[in-house]
């Protein structure tokens, strides 16, 4: 693969009025525990069937005008993450300078379908359409973005964006702001733009005795003997020990057929043991049938021993006082822990075992103090890394393929970043509405067992 390196440029936020000032926005604690973890990296295949030339004189001028206009809304993620001087607090720092890193690549002799497939291929064919985001303790960049052409096939739009800035719904609000301020320029009037983003980080009203436990808590993550038994336990051991160029990335379908089915099955098995379902969503069955197929094709492990399943969830509903629907940031202040015997996983019914028990764990956060939840947390984090747990990225409430930059939805968004703990991620299914596509990397010697199980009906 020959990756031609054409053009590295910083972006700026669009120049504020002379009586306007960007301030820094203040760390909540729903932030805090972010601040360490890998950043998160999502990869945007379009088809786009023009030469690189004609690419660079006729889309990258727009692309980079409405990526200015657009940070002058989203102007935090220009900043940097670091401690407040004066009081040792967290903050994104904001001033005039900021600004974004964009990259602008061609990719050549390359085949467009396969690096943006479904099919299991290679992790190494993903990594160079990764932009660089350098990691620094006193000032951490936020976002980077990089563009990769595939002459006369199509294009990746990839986004690098610490999640200390901003958890999903706020970071696919930006880039679907940006393909809006993009697409009216290539297109004309008349397509509907998100609304800009609340950056009031006071409507978030906590004790201040709870963010000073969060930072506790996330300075005791620091430790080295901490770090390091998370990346002992938090990903499956041959995650850990591959290469990339032993990992394969590849993306599987749950249709929509097949999550009304399960629920179904959920309601029949509730009913026929004389008892209420528990809650029943297209993201528990679909998490159900991802989770029973990572355990199976993973080495056999004894049925007594016990499985785990964690996975944030967006509180921004439930927060009080309640805030902006478009308040920018982390809301993820609650998660859910899940878990269940091995043996039931693998067997006949394990499926059905894993939604009812991912649906009660869900069902038991409604009405929780979101506050409380947090404070609590942490416990549970340690808890469940012995056990490594599978974990979740995105969710298909985000809608990623109404991301259209005046090229058409996207061909394929990859999640590249669950690379780094062996989650799985989760959105929705580009073709098939009320389907599920979920994102998987996996050592080459485990990714044929996945596919086996996946398609298998349960």
């Amino acid at each position: 693969m020959a990756l031609r390196e054409l053009e590295h440029c910083r972006i700026s936020p669009a120049p504020a009025p002379a009586s306007s000032r960007r301030p820094s926005l203040p760390f909540t604690f729903l932030d805090i525990p972010w601040l360490h973890l890998p950043a998160v990296e999502r990869l945007f295949f379009y088809n786009l069937p023009i030469s690189t030339s004609h690419f660079i004189e006729s889309q990258l001028p727009n692309l980079k005008s409405s990526l200015s206009i657009t940070l002058d809304q989203f102007y935090p993620l220009a900043g940097t993450a670091r401690r407040r001087p004066s009081d040792g607090r967290f903050e994104i720092h904001c001033s005039d300078e900021d600004s974004v890193p964009l990259e602008v690549s061609e990719f050549l002799d390359v085949d467009f379908r396969d690096v943006s497939g479904r099919h299991p291929r290679s992790l190494d064919k993903l990594l160079p359409l990764i932009p660089h985001l350098p990691t620094s303790p006193e000032a951490q960049p936020l976002l980077a973005v990089k563009v990769t052409i595939f002459p006369s096939q199509g294009l990746c739009l990839a986004f690098k964006v610490h999640h200390v800035a901003c958890d999903g719904f706020s970071s696919t609000h930006f880039i679907k702001s940006w393909a809006a301020a993009c697409r009216i320029a290539v297109c004309g009037g008349g397509s509907p733009t998100p609304p800009p983003p609340s950056l009031d980080r006071s409507v978030i009203s906590a004790p201040d005795s709870l963010y000073w436990k969060v930072a506790e808590d996330h300075e005791i993550l620091q430790k080295k003997e901490i770090r390091q038994q998370i990346h002992r336990n938090v990903a499956p051991p041959a995650v850990g020990r591959s290469s990339s160029s032993c990992m394969m990335s590849a993306t599987f379908t749950v249709a929509a057929e097949h999550v009304r089915r399960l629920k179904q099955r959920l309601h029949d098995k509730a009913t026929e043991e004389g008892k209420p379902c528990s809650h029943c969503s297209t993201f528990s069955v679909s998490c159900a049938y991802a989770w029973v197929c990572v355990v199976k094709s993973r080495p056999q492990a004894a049925d007594d021993v016990e499985a785990r399943l964690f996975f944030a969830v967006d509180s921004r509903r439930r927060i009080r006082p309640t805030i902006p629907a478009h308040y920018f940031g982390n809301c993820l202040g609650s998660a859910c822990f899940v878990r269940a015997r091995a043996g039931e996983l693998t067997g006949k019914d394990g499926v059905l075992v894993a939604g009812e028990a991912i649906g009660k764990e869900i069902e038991a956060l409604e009405g929780a103090d979101v506050y409380a939840e947090a404070a609590g947390i942490f416990p549970k984090i340690m808890e469940a890394i012995p056990h490594q747990p599978v974990t979740v990225a995105g969710s298909p409430r985000l809608r990623i393929y109404e991301t259209d930059f005046g090229w058409g939805k996207p061909e394929k968004v990859e999640v590249t970043s669950i690379r780094e703990t062996g989650a799985i991620s989760m959105a929705e299914s580009r073709d098939d509405e009320g389907g599920v596509e979920i994102g998987i990397i996996l050592p080459v010697d485990q990714i044929g067992k996945y596919a086996k199980h996946f398609s298998s009906d349960f």
